[in-house]
């Protein structure tokens, strides 16, 4: 199981200028996985993928751990005859990497330009082993994930179509701290959502096209959505 831990849901996010030099510490001692990272800043790498470019590919060594500074990551696993399931997408603050097993399950791609910080898994499995309290954190967030997967679980298999892209919308607002009446930047294309939700392109299309006709959502462009009724999304989303 890949192990995606969202450290952007708690703590704030460090841009790429300033992200090994800020620090969140509470006593001079680490508090979050990431400031156990800064730790051993002097062996990550700062490296750079654009649109689509695979970041690693299922199968491969798992011997990095990937910070993601900006810039958002699908994580995927394609069928023998080229079908594609987007297990994940990985926002800005988030880690993958953090695995229990030497190869990765998924491949990583970039779905935009992204910058990451790359840091080597011996260097910080060493510290783990110095430091107890990074595997209750690692733990901790490993937890949230499963929550998470369970709840993609119910969406994929006990909602329509309409239904899965309310939760879908919601679930990014709230990873994004988007509210009502703002705009969400979605910068993942159609195909991406229907991989995703298990859906088809056109569907999606359809499901989206029927949000705004009734008044839930407002659409200005293809990679934005205006959250025009979050309570009529919520109620929709619960729907059976």
């Amino acid at each position: 199981m890949t192990m995606t831990l969202s450290a952007a849901r708690n703590e704030e996010i460090i841009h790429a200028g300033s992200f090994e030099s800020s620090g969140m510490f509470e006593n001079g001692e680490p508090v979050t996985l990431s400031d156990y990272l800064r730790t051993i800043s002097r062996t990550g790498v700062r490296v750079a993928f654009g649109r689509d470019e695979v970041i690693y590919a299922e199968e491969e060594p798992a011997d990095s751990i990937y910070r993601i500074i900006n810039g958002t990551v699908r994580l995927c696993r394609y069928t023998a005859d080229g079908r594609r399931h987007i297990v994940e997408f990985l926002l800005p603050g988030d880690l993958t990497g953090l695995l229990e097993c030497a190869d990765h399950p998924v491949t990583a791609e970039a779905v935009d330009e992204v910058h990451m910080i790359v840091y080597p898994r011996n260097a910080f499995d060493r510290l783990a082993s110095a430091e107890p309290n990074i595997r209750r954190r690692v733990l901790c967030h490993l937890s949230s994930n499963i929550l998470e997967a369970q709840r993609h679980l119910f969406v994929v298999s006990c909602q329509n179509a309409k239904e899965r892209v309310a939760s879908f919308l919601l679930r990014m607002a709230d990873r994004l701290d988007v509210f009502q009446g703002q705009r969400l930047d979605l910068p993942m294309g159609r195909q991406d959502i229907a991989d995703h939700l298990g859906l088809t392109v056109e569907t999606v299309c359809r499901a989206i096209t029927q949000l705004k006709d009734q008044g839930l959502i407002v659409v200005p462009n293809s990679g934005q959505v205006i959250l025009k009724n979050v309570r009529g999304l919520q109620d929709m989303s619960l729907a059976n």
